[in-house]
């Protein structure tokens, strides 16, 4: 069975562009802002100029890196026996994002920041939507700043079983954060069945940040923890305006952070990661729902492929302002194309108004969409059951397949069943109370809220982990930490 692709790129221009990385890292190098990380970069063999911050990378040390870098990576559920794995050319499967700040009330339709309670509503959802795997970061408003990482974690742990997002702020930070992977996975599953992975993002054009490379990527590769490197060229801003242009740059970005983590701890669990923006050139906007986005996605899945590790997309997302008809193009257009183009964590699911903002009635429908999309994905089954000519010959001209043992069996196996999507007759519909989608969504909300259970964790284990968010919450001044509410 031929499952149904996307590719744009040709095997000669993949190579291409391998190749022109090769000679931008060492010909024009990468701004490193970091000592511990420039003086790695020197003793392994690049060109350093410690004054200028500036490293340029041989071809050697890219193919060494490559070489140390494992295929698969495997994200553990909290419990240590289910994971979800990614492979290159493997399953897709869907997060929502991790730079929400703000939470659109599925009561009210009110946008407002991030609190405790909103990521406890959140957690939960995710955790019964059968399509949505992973939950990315979101950063509550009611805890200081440089806390809320560690507060979010600490929610996730206690109100979600799947795996999640992370990004860490500074080295401690990140030492703490283990500390609690420990208490739930035990010290020595931290590294052998990671619950979450850390974001590594390098400043585009070619630029690593001081708490970036030392933190989210040379900190969290000494634990063995996975790492997504994600190249942000923006087109026409901080990368060229042409898609091959920012796809090259950012590539060049992926590669050079393959090498200082590699060469950091070998065997780092790596993915490539992208998250691309179309500048609008006429409004100054970054835009995370363009079609020129879902391009250099599919673009940055084939040289994953080639290189041999996983890799993830920015591609669920939509620019809309409210949860309307765009919202649903541009979700369902980078969903599909996530899937066809072999993208293994496509991000977004849930997010609205350019990844800055959450919405439970968008991630309940993006659980459908994710649905359909892997159901198209999954291609035609050709096969003498399938092609069923004998029973079309049993049928006859002008007969009806509904009495049939064959339709009974077979329309659940080949039909993807909606959960929000309508499928009713206009009667049915009318007699349903004529809802729209929204409304549907609230419902389905609502009920999952009511409904669903979160597996809980072993009391002793919850324990310890109170005791230490505590702990942690005292190193940072916090008297008195926000109540986790039991919803």
């Amino acid at each position: 069975m031929i499952k149904p692709k996307v590719e744009v790129l040709s095997k000669e221009e993949i190579e291409e562009i391998h190749i022109r990385s090769l000679s931008i890292l060492s010909r024009v190098g990468v701004e490193v802002f970091h000592d511990g990380a420039l003086k790695l970069l020197k003793e392994i063999g690049a060109e350093v100029d410690f004054n200028k911050k500036i490293a340029k990378i041989p071809e050697h040390l890219v193919s060494e890196a490559l070489k140390k870098t494992p295929h698969i990576v495997r994200l553990y559920y909290r419990d240590g026996k289910r994971y979800i794995e990614l492979k290159p050319g493997g399953n897709t499967y869907f997060a929502t994002g991790s730079t929400g700040i703000y939470y659109m009330d599925w009561r009210t339709n009110d946008v407002r920041m991030l609190t405790t309670k909103d990521i406890v509503e959140v957690a939960k959802v995710i955790d019964a939507l059968s399509n949505i795997h992973i939950f990315g970061t979101l950063y509550p408003s009611d805890v200081p700043e440089l806390f809320s990482d560690k507060w979010f974690d600490y929610i996730a742990i206690k109100k979600c079983t799947k795996p999640f997002e992370n990004e860490a702020r500074e080295v401690e930070e990140l030492r703490d954060r283990v500390k609690l992977y420990a208490i739930v996975v035990g010290e020595e599953n931290v590294s052998k069945k990671p619950i979450t992975y850390f974001a590594a993002c390098p400043s585009p054009p070619l630029k690593w940040s001081a708490v970036t490379v030392y933190a989210n990527l040379m900190e969290a590769a000494k634990y063995g923890l996975p790492v997504e490197i994600i190249p942000m060229p923006q087109t026409g801003a901080t990368a060229p305006a042409t898609i091959a242009g920012a796809v090259l740059q950012g590539n060049a970005e992926f590669l050079s952070g393959l090498v200082i983590a590699q060469f950091t701890r070998p065997g780092t669990p790596i993915f490539l990661n992208p998250s691309p923006v179309a500048f609008d050139q006429r409004y100054g906007a970054a835009c995370t729902g363009s079609i020129e986005v879902y391009l250099m996605s599919a673009a940055f899945a084939q040289l994953a492929r080639f290189y041999g590790v996983p890799s993830g997309a920015w591609i669920t997302v939509s620019d809309s302002k409210v949860i309307d008809v765009q919202t649903g193009i541009e979700t369902a257009l980078g969903t599909l194309i996530a899937v066809l183009s072999g993208i293994n964590i496509a991000i977004g699911a849930g997010m609205f108004r350019s990844e800055t903002t959450i919405s439970l009635i968008k991630l309940v429908i993006d659980d459908d969409i994710a649905g359909v999309a892997l159901r198209f994905g999954k291609g035609v089954l050709v096969n003498v059951e399938t092609l069923a000519d004998w029973l079309i010959e049993e049928v006859g001209p002008g007969g009806l397949f509904l009495k049939y043992k064959h339709t009974r069996e077979w329309w659940i196996k080949e039909h993807y069943i909606p959960k929000l999507l309508d499928k009713k007759t206009i009667e049915m519909w009318k007699r349903s109370g004529a809802k729209d989608l929204n409304a549907v969504a609230k419902e389905q909300v609502e009920k999952i809220l009511k409904e669903h259970i979160v597996e809980p964790l072993p009391p002793d284990i919850e324990r310890e982990l109170d005791k230490t968010i505590l702990e942690i919450a005292k190193k940072y001044k916090i008297e008195k930490l926000p109540p986790l509410p039991q919803i």
